[in-house]
């Protein structure tokens, strides 16, 4: 067995026990969150008197409390003298239908009633008290500290809220009496569902300034990734998995704002108690069937669509009662969500286990995120069922931020590859680019091979036929020829710059070889206006009065004039070649400059392509009967 082999078969071992085990280990940590809290209240009564607050101690008043069904009592009907029969003592944080061995309506009217000891020299006792459902007044030793919701007791004109207070106790004291009128007239459940927390005024207000603190960072940073993700989307408009995370960042950033601190009414104080109740309902009812549809993003093949259209239809048939009821009638219907959201999340789990185990792209981080999210969502659930039974708190905090870590590390890797994809194609352009200069150069010299054969015959003809009349003619004729040989070669560097002065001695050169076959029959005038020692491109003059010489003036009988004409304006070079030949019909003058298998065109095309890309400006031609121009533009910035 090779390394290889081994190493995948041992890769493949440990994505199984990661299947198998995390799901274990979230169980057997849920198990120990839920283990029995500290219980402060026994049969009514709390005595915290022994306890140190000088070390920002805060206890939660968990334990029995006084239960009285279907009374709203105060502080006199406790005297002596008419005392109270105890319905039962219940169990806070909890709701009075749930209770253990009573059978108490969901709705109803109640008080519950707690005796309170404290230390004497506690300088600032306060009580935090939230998510009493649905609404309430507090007495402290028979005066009203706080009211939350309204009229109690009757349901016409019943109103609840959710108001997190934090009420100052009495001072110099050691005992006080509690006493909660609690109503609940329009939802499924009421009671204390959070425990009050009594302690040090300074300390809870400290402690709820770093928790709003906390949840506005989580907020503030979870919208900047739901808004950096749908900008990804709108700038690749297939990209899926980029909407979905988004809608996800979106949702738990709306979600979080009616959750703990409730930052939504920090935000917006007269925000109603109902679109607080619709926000909490839609991300709700939509949370976990957003995450099916980023996870199917992610791994498609891991699904079957009809299945997970089974798995999110009811999702959406919970969406059309929220919108067409009342919200305080969905609180009926949430056991039915919670068992909806629990097969959704099995569903998820099931469909990343696969993608595990067949090697897809960061399925393992992506399992190990997703685990992490549904674990804080069982935690949500759990904690709702049992009532505060969990001893830890802001886990969908954890668990979202899990999910985003990951998605940003996936998408880091993904941004590196595009990285590393981009560089090498910008390698590959730069490898194209040099490979076309080698090709067109390869052209060049070929085309010039077969130019070359026919002007080299002509040229030793005329030389011949010097030799019988002139020895010493004939012989600067051979140096010429020799001198334009040599420069012709030159076409193998295509970049390479020369002066003015060069370019003209390469046609005085080819022009005295050209007049040895003519003779005066051929004239060339020379209009230069600028210096001699102005750069410019290599065998661009030469060649386009060669063109002038073959296919102007020599096949009109009584020859012709070319003239070069050069002048300066503005820092760059205009430069004319004009012959006085036989023109160019206008057929061929409109395909001169396009791709075709013809001498005459071939070293035009050349030479336009090599000025357009050194300048982005080619040839511009011109021509009627008796008349030729070719026209061309030295740039500035090249000189």
């Amino acid at each position: 067995m090779d390394l290889k082999s081994l190493g995948t078969k041992v890769s493949s071992k440990w994505r199984i026990l990661l299947i198998v085990f995390v799901p274990f280990i979230m169980i057997f940590v849920l198990a120990i969150m839920l283990s029995s809290r500290s219980v402060v209240a026994n049969n009514g009564m709390a005595d915290l008197s022994n306890i140190d607050f000088s070390h920002n101690k805060l206890v939660s008043l968990d334990g029995q409390w006084e239960f009285y069904w279907n009374k709203l009592l105060r502080a006199e009907d406790f005297n002596l003298g008419q005392r109270q029969k105890i319905d039962s003592f219940m169990k806070v944080p909890g709701i009075w239908s749930h209770n253990a061995g009573t059978h108490y309506t969901s709705q109803g009217k109640v008080t519950y009633r707690l005796s309170l000891y404290y230390p004497k020299d506690l300088k600032d006792p306060a009580l935090r008290i939230q998510n009493v459902a649905n609404a309430y007044k507090l007495y402290v030793n028979g005066e009203l500290m706080a009211e939350v919701g309204s009229s109690l007791d009757n349901k016409a004109k019943f109103k609840n809220d959710d108001k997190i207070i934090i009420i100052d106790l009495p001072k110099n004291t050691q005992k006080i009496e509690l006493v909660f009128q609690v109503g609940n007239l329009n939802c499924a459940t009421g009671g204390l569902r959070i425990a009050p927390v009594f302690g040090s005024r300074q300390v809870l207000e400290h402690q709820r300034m770093i928790m709003i603190m906390l949840q506005m960072f989580f907020i503030g940073g979870v919208l900047i990734f739901g808004i950096h993700y749908f900008s990804l989307f709108l700038l690749q408009k297939g990209n899926r998995t980029a909407l979905f995370f988004s809608i996800i960042c979106l949702t738990t950033a709306l979600r979080s704002m009616i959750w703990g601190e409730t930052s939504l009414t920090i935000l917006f104080p007269s925000s109603p108690l109902d679109m607080r109740i619709y926000i909490n309902y839609l991300t709700g009812y939509n949370y976990v069937a957003i995450l099916i549809m980023f996870v199917y993003s992610l791994y498609p093949l891991e699904f079957n669509k009809k299945v997970m259209g089974l798995i999110l239809l009811p999702s959406l048939i919970f969406d059309v009662f929220l919108l067409t009821t009342n919200p305080e009638f969905m609180t009926f219907y949430t056991n039915y969500l919670y068992i909806l959201l629990i097969l959704q999340m099995i569903y998820i789990m099931g469909a990343l286990m696969k993608s595990v185990l067949r090697k897809r792209d960061n399925a393992v981080l992506m399992f190990i995120a997703i685990c992490v999210l549904i674990w804080a969502i069982y935690v949500d659930i759990i904690d709702f069922v049992l009532i505060g039974s969990i001893s830890l708190s802001y886990m969908t905090l954890l668990g979202n931020f899990a999910v985003i870590l990951a998605m940003s590390h996936i998408q880091a890797k993904q941004q590196a590859r595009n990285h590393e994809k981009l560089i090498l194609y910008n390698e590959k352009l730069l490898e194209a680019d040099k490979l076309k200069d080698q090709i067109m150069a390869t052209e060049m010299s070929f085309l010039q091979a077969q130019i070359k054969p026919h002007f080299l015959y002509n040229a030793l003809s005329a030389i011949a036929n010097v030799c019988e009349k002139d020895g010493k003619q004939a012989s600067k004729l051979i140096i010429d020829l020799a001198f334009y040989l040599r420069g012709s070669l030159e076409f193998n560097n295509l970049d390479k710059m020369v002066s003015v002065e060069k370019e003209l001695q390469f046609v005085d050169t080819y022009f005295h070889i050209e007049q040895a076959r003519f003779g005066q029959k051929i004239q060339l005038n020379k209009e230069i206006e600028i210096p001699l020692d102005v750069q410019m491109p290599i065998l661009i003059l030469q060649p386009l009065v060669e063109n002038a010489v073959r296919h102007g003036i020599s096949k009109k009988f009584e020859g012709g004039t070319v003239t070069v004409r050069m002048i300066q304006k503005d820092g760059n070079v205009y430069i004319e070649i004009e012959d006085d030949g036989v023109g160019i019909n206008s057929d061929k003058l409109a395909m001169i400059l396009c791709e075709q298998d013809n001498v005459q065109g071939v070293g035009l095309l050349n030479i336009h392509n090599r000025l357009l890309k050194l300048y982005g400006i080619g040839l511009e031609i011109s021509s009627e009967p008796g008349h030729t121009s070719v026209k061309l533009l030295i740039t500035e910035g090249v000189l």
